[in-house]
């Protein structure tokens, strides 16, 4: 019976970079539980393994084993399957993946059908956001060493970043990352990511910035989705201050006709 470090040494060399605790104990049935967890704690010692969450535990490819922190690709995909989490890498993180330059956050962004609390280790962090039908998602698969990732795409990123503006780095970053993806943004994709139900404010605002970004003919499709709703008037920044002199800015702020957006903030591309 070969022991718990030379099975986990030799688990890369079958292309499997994680493991459970479970697996584990199952290659010495011989052992405790607590004799299980001892020879794991030795492994994390001697810098072969990093458990982003309990009983989840990480492979380290030689070059990540000075810093002890793996690669997320490596393992982000068999953890959400450990966590029972339909997900898509999303948002800023996503955007990146499609060749967006804008200002990155230092966080892995993953959009889940439930919460979860953020995952660390060490200086890696994996942040969640919800949206209730991230299963109908449409995304495209990234190969990994262990597999594939799900990656939003780049009309489901344009989308999220409106839903979700403060971990977009704010509006003059979703604007730049979406005159970035805008070469990227079609006519199906965009009919694709309406999968997602987002509301008709979601719609105007990014309607309004795709306009910005030179994304006519997506665009074109959010119209379309509009044609048959009654629109109301709606700020480009809906958590903008409520104050007397921000009822003043808005009474001046520029407004959009096409989409009925009131443009309550400065927006600047980078």
């Amino acid at each position: 019976m070969t022991s718990l470090q030379e099975w986990i040494q030799a688990l890369p060399g079958d292309g499997r970079f994680t493991f459970t605790t479970a697996e584990a104990r199952a290659q010495q049935p011989l052992i405790t539980a607590a004799g299980t967890e001892a020879a794991l704690g030795r492994a994390s010692a001697a810098g072969l393994i990093a458990s982003p969450v309990r009983g989840f535990h990480v492979v380290l490819p030689l070059e990540d084993r000075r810093t002890g922190i793996p690669q997320w690709r490596l393992f982000l995909d068999p953890l959400m399957t450990h966590l029972g989490l339909r997900y898509y890498v999303g948002l800023l993180t996503a955007a990146a993946i499609h060749g967006a330059s804008a200002q990155i956050p230092q966080v892995v962004q993953v959009v889940a059908a439930r919460q979860h609390r953020p995952i660390s280790l060490d200086r890696l962090r994996i942040e969640f956001v919800v949206r209730s039908r991230a299963a109908d998602a449409p995304v495209v698969t990234v190969t990994t060493p262990t597999g594939y990732l799900r990656v939003a795409t780049c009309e489901v990123v344009a989308l999220d970043l409106v839903r979700y503006p403060d971990q977009g780095g704010g509006w003059g970053n979703i604007l730049t990352v979406l005159r970035d993806l805008a070469p990227q943004l079609t006519r199906a994709g965009t009919k694709a990511a309406l999968a997602l139900q987002p509301t008709g404010p979601e719609l105007q605002r990014l309607g309004h910035l795709l306009d910005r970004a030179g994304a006519a003919a997506s665009a074109g499709v959010l119209e379309q989705a509009l044609f048959p709703r009654r629109l109301g008037w709606v700020s480009l920044d809906p958590g903008a201050p409520a104050s007397e002199g921000e009822a003043s800015r808005n009474r001046d702020a520029t407004r959009d006709s096409r989409w009925r957006v009131i443009v309550n903030v400065d927006v600047t591309a980078d």
